[in-house]
């Protein structure tokens, strides 16, 4: 293993041993003396085996984040690494390559007007769906994120966020505003997010029931440099004892006609007992922008013996010829 990723791997070690009569709690992060900041990350191991194309071990994600809040503000900074230490195994392509730079996942500062309205800026995830609500991969449901949230709209907002709760009715609304680059295009070349925008503006409206919600959203964004886009997006969760259902859909345009027919999935996941979950997904995608088209199913197991720690298998199965993939994690937040 290369020394440098040994290096990262080092810095883990004095929140993973942290002595329990510091008080520290496993996923809740250290408290930086008496300020009202504490630190925290968390770590991702992928195995992935393609069908076709051979097997990749990998160190996904590392991250570390600095948090808190105090009277009517509330912040966060988390820096991430991406692909860390990946290692080819088989394929074409067997190699061994170390990416040791972090990128500003998250940098925002939030302020509490009063009960009904919260103002955001920074970068933060776009609070658009059910799954892009979730940023930590550690807490998600499934190793992979399904596709609709990856070719629909940009997962990171660079601007501000207004948000409107109406707690009495159970409903919010969100107006997203971004003019600019990424945050992380203002301060070097690359572009963490899966879409290099500079203009993002969306609207969208949730409510919650005792065992139901939902999430409408609507929006246009513009690569840098290139042509801008309409997307519409629509999100609905329901609970019933053991079982969670889940899904979104949505679809994408531009001036000249339809960039993404449909996106979506379908999830449903079954509670066999205390931190045993057993999932099924289906999702269907057509990317005219991409020419890629197809339909598979997720078939997914995890186990948390803690919940900030999760292992995760799952099986791909594609109706694309050579797409089939199994996927193995183990990630924990600290």
């Amino acid at each position: 293993m290369n020394g440098r990723l040994l290096s990262l791997l080092l810095l883990l070690l004095p929140l993973a041993l942290f002595a329990e009569d510091s008080g520290y709690e496993l996923g809740r992060g250290i408290r930086l003396g008496e300020l009202p900041l504490y630190a925290g990350g968390y770590f991702s191991f992928e195995y992935e085996d393609r069908s076709h194309d051979g097997r990749t071990l990998k160190l996904d994600d590392l991250s570390l984040m600095l948090y808190g809040e105090s009277g009517r503000f509330g912040y966060l900074a988390e820096m991430e690494a991406n692909d860390v230490y990946r290692e080819d195994i088989g394929g074409p392509e067997a190699d061994e390559t170390v990416h040791d730079h972090f990128h500003i996942e998250r940098l925002y500062l939030d302020y509490t007007f009063n009960e009904n309205y919260t103002l955001r800026g920074g970068k933060f995830n776009s609070p658009i769906g059910l799954w892009n609500l979730v940023p930590i991969n550690v807490l998600r449901d499934t190793t992979s994120n399904p596709v609709v949230t990856e070719i629909l709209f940009p997962r990171f907002t660079t601007g501000l966020d207004l948000k409107y709760s109406d707690f009495l009715h159970s409903r919010s609304m969100d107006l997203m505003l971004q003019a600019t680059k990424d945050m992380d295009a203002l301060v070097s070349s690359e572009v963490y997010n899966n879409v290099d925008a500079d203009r993002h503006f969306a609207l969208g409206v949730s409510g919650d029931g005792d065992a139901w919600g939902y999430h409408l959203s609507g929006g246009y964004f513009r690569l840098v440099g290139e042509s801008s886009y309409y997307y519409l997006c629509a999100a609905a969760q329901y609970l019933y004892g053991k079982w969670k259902v889940q899904g979104e859909v949505g679809s994408q345009f531009d001036e000249a006609g339809t960039t993404v027919p449909y996106a979506g999935y379908a999830q449903a996941l079954y509670r066999i007992r205390e931190g045993h979950e057993a999932i099924v997904r289906v999702e269907s995608y057509d990317n005219r922008r991409e020419r890629e088209r197809d339909t598979f199913g997720v078939f997914a197991y995890t186990y948390r013996p803690r919940y900030p720690v999760a292992v995760k298998g799952e099986y791909q199965w594609h109706a694309v010829g050579k797409n089939d993939r199994f996927l193995l994690s183990f990630s924990m937040l600290f």
